[in-house]
């Protein structure tokens, strides 16, 4: 029998529908999972357990007199820099623990308005940035479940929840879901209000979900986008893909391996596969979406940082320091370059039906970090739809991602390709984090009659005594691993809109020098928890 914790949403919506589960019985159901397993992941910021009873409630009577929204009665967490009416936005910033918000945020509203339940906020790192959140990934505490939306990932692929809210100004969705074994949709930029969402650099914020089946994803974007998602548009029409090989030299050969084994099955399922790369350079890329971060990071948070120094991370603190040293041209000429890398991403998209690649370069990390962004942040420049489906393991028995990417705008194409996907590829079951079950104690044995035991007492040979046992002396235990923990004013909440196509010609951007991009590296990454607490290595995320 499935426990009420394994359900996702669309199979939830189903049975409220059906009247065949009760909203305060499913709350109820996950409250008591996150207590057991809440002190070893951290996944929660807040838990608003009795304002989420209270909304299943009403969510109950709502089903008997048969107002039933599209997501009505799916718990869902909201990530931390997110606006959640009566709960605190701290944004893992210390000041701000007790700020708490007047109103949701628009995409917190349109949940509600679908039916959901807000369960409660979930961890960030610092304003979405770098420092490393206290989550841990369910799959192996030592390591990172990514970030910068780290609870979200780690409460659904924990099943604490089934649907969660992400964000991501470089790979702030896809990445820790492919770390934590889940689905991570970004979709197009500025799909969604970010109306009550702090912002970290206006122009590659975007609002993302996530969840354990593409199923669900589609559901909660159609409730929220107002879009009609059909996936099974690709039933009969297998996809045209280009696998990006430019990704695969620089991925770990486990990924590598996935990733060349995925494009063969889906040959073998009838899609088109073909090698390829991008028409523009990916370090050229990499290097306009660093300057553009960079400055309006600053933008956005130097004159907070400079009024409380102390309570900003020191990643996320020089990364401020870096953006205010970035002079005007630079970042004008990354505008310009941008404009022209997106014309030139949009013709290739428009001619197949998506990209193939690596989610991330390797599967989690330690926790000192919070993972590679250089397979995710170049379509949070271009702001393409991007999903990740969780479709292996590697050797340690860590989750691997594979990431599609569509065109602008084909938030609903991409969707259907990624169910098609899945359908031929399988995907991982969530990590077993449920204790093992209790052997029977055995049946004691039975004891020979009094008399008996008398007799043979009687005539035994005396026996010499036993002599006692050898002492051995255990292993010490391995040194436990701690990770750092994240410090916790956001600037207002806020967008602006996104950078408009220019009519300059992809040609161009040849001739155009890359704007530098200053980025000081950091040490390896640590051997163990303890060392990587003394030299943390320079998260290149976001």
């Amino acid at each position: 029998m499935t426990a009420l914790y394994e359900l996702t949403a669309t199979e939830i919506v189903r049975r409220v529908r059906a009247r065949e589960l009760s909203a305060v019985d499913l709350v109820t159901a996950l409250l008591e999972r996150i207590a057991r397993l809440e002190p070893e992941i951290e996944a929660w910021a807040t838990l608003g357990a009795d304002e989420a009873l209270a909304e299943a409630a009403e969510r109950d009577r709502a089903a008997e007199s048969g107002q039933i929204g599209p997501l009505h009665g799916v718990p869902v967490g909201v990530k931390d820099i997110i606006d959640v009416a009566g709960m605190p936005t701290a944004a893992g910033f210390a000041p701000y623990r007790d700020r708490r918000a007047d109103q949701d945020a628009h995409v917190v509203a349109r949940l509600r308005a679908a039916g959901a339940i807000i369960l409660g906020k979930v961890h960030t790192t610092q304003f979405a940035h770098a420092d490393p959140a206290p989550t841990k990934n369910p799959w192996n505490a030592a390591r990172t479940p990514g970030g910068s939306s780290a609870g979200s990932a780690a409460a659904v692929a924990a099943q604490m929840i089934p649907l969660a809210l992400g964000t991501q100004t470089a790979g702030s969705v896809v990445r820790p879901a492919a770390y934590c074994g889940t689905v991570g949709f970004k979709p197009s930029y500025n799909w969604t209000s970010r109306d009550g969402v702090i912002p970290l650099a206006w122009s590659l914020d975007h609002v993302g979900l996530l969840a354990r089946t593409v199923e669900d994803v589609a559901l909660a974007y159609d409730a929220l986008a107002g879009t009609q998602t059909d996936l099974a548009a690709r039933r009969d029409t297998p996809p045209r893909l280009v696998l990006l090989t430019e990704f695969l030299e620089r991925a770990e050969p486990d990924v590598r391996d996935h990733l060349l084994d995925v494009a063969e099955r889906l040959r073998a399922a009838g899609a088109t596969v073909v090698e390829g790369a991008l028409p523009v350079d990916l370090d050229l890329c990499l290097a306009v979406h660093r300057v553009i971060m960079q400055a309006e990071v600053a933008a956005v948070h130097a004159e907070q940082c400079a009024r409380h120094p102390d309570d900003y991370g020191k990643f996320l603190r020089q990364e401020i320091e870096v953006g205010q040293l970035i002079p005007a041209a630079y970042l004008l000429t990354a505008a310009r370059l941008r404009r022209r890398i997106a014309r030139a991403v949009d013709a290739a998209l428009g001619e197949v039906d998506g990209y193939l690649l690596p989610s991330v370069s390797n599967a989690a990390p330690r926790r000192n970090t919070t993972g590679d962004r250089t397979f995710q942040a170049v379509w949070s420049l271009l702001g393409t739809p991007a999903i990740t489906l969780p479709t292996g393991l590697n050797g340690d028995g860590l989750p691997i991602g594979t990431q599609l990417v569509a065109r602008r705008g084909q938030d609903v194409a991409l969707l259907a390709l990624a169910a098609w996907c899945a359908q031929m590829l399988g995907t991982i079951a969530p990590p077993d984090l449920e204790p093992p079950a209790e052997e029977p104690e055995p049946e004691p044995a039975e004891q020979p009659a009094a008399e008996e035991t008398s007799a043979a007492e009687a005539t035994a040979e005396p026996t010499a005594p036993a002599e006692p046992a050898a002492e051995h002396a255990a292993e010490p235990a391995a040194p436990g691993e701690a990770a750092p923990e994240a410090a916790g004013e956001p600037a207002p909440s806020g967008s602006e809109p996104a950078t408009a196509p220019a009519e300059e010609t992809a040609a161009a951007e040849a001739t155009e020098p890359a704007p530098a991009a200053p980025d000081a590296p950091g040490p390896e990454d640590a051997d163990d928890e303890e060392k990587a607490e003394e030299t943390p290595e320079r998260p290149t995320e976001s």
